[in-house]
């Protein structure tokens, strides 16, 4: 039987009244468990994040390293997992990437317990190394330009810290720009620095730049926390 994902909370449940609401993060999310996968493709690394959620919960995401968030079906948010722990939180992302992995063959390699449960118990999850802020694929459209945010564009990927602009005319590096970002039909004005460009297209490369944003406002990080 298919998995039944909740496109509010994003954790696996087929009754409404079981969903805990959006599960947004207050703390970093933290490394947890981690193992190498050796797929049809190549060696790829999984993982868990873990952090403590607004309405008390712990969540827990699945990421395939170094940055890849996994995906509900449809793309409408990410996939979590939600508990009363941390230790419970993470145990029902590892079971999930182990029945991933064994309904397509997928040999486990060099499993790493980053976060045991005697570190990440409580109040102790500072114990555990904080995760670089991990970019979430999704389409958002997006202006932007150094003086009025004119050109129009897409987001490639969003983080807490900076995004990527698919478009076909992307600027200098370190050129300072101004971006509308449409947020759930919320624009939010976002100022940030050119960090890299690729004005050449190839498959599985967008043209486009990355862009590391300046003092982004909180309705940026708090919608970027829901993915």
């Amino acid at each position: 039987m298919a998995t039944t994902w909740c496109p509010v909370c994003g954790t696996p449940h087929e009754n409404r009244a079981d969903c805990p609401g959006e599960l947004i993060s207050e703390t970093p999310e933290r490394h947890g468990w981690r193992v190498n996968v050796e797929t049809p493709s190549g060696i790829e690394a999984y993982g868990v994040l873990v952090a403590k959620t607004n309405g008390g919960l712990w969540r827990s995401r699945v990421l395939t390293y170094p940055n890849v968030l996994w995906a509900i079906p449809g793309g409408s948010g990410t996939i979590k997992f939600a508990a009363d722990s941390p230790v419970d939180a993470e145990r029902q992302a590892i079971e999930f990437i182990r029945a991933h992995c064994r309904e397509r063959g997928f040999a486990l390699r060099n499993e790493v317990a980053l976060s045991t449960p005697e570190k990440i118990s409580g109040d102790a999850a500072e114990l555990v190394q904080p995760v670089a802020a991990t970019r979430i694929i999704r389409f958002l459209p997006i202006r932007f330009g150094v003086v009025n945010p004119s050109e129009i564009g897409g987001t490639g990927n969003l983080s807490e810290t900076g995004l990527f602009v698919i478009t076909n005319h992307p600027l200098d590096v370190n050129t300072r720009l101004r971006l509308l970002l449409d947020v759930a039909d919320n624009p939010l004005t976002l100022t940030g620095d050119v960090r890299w460009m690729n004005s050449n297209p190839r498959v599985g490369r967008s043209p486009g730049m990355g862009v590391q944003l300046y003092a982004p406002p909180d309705q940026y990080a708090d919608y970027v926390r829901t993915l």
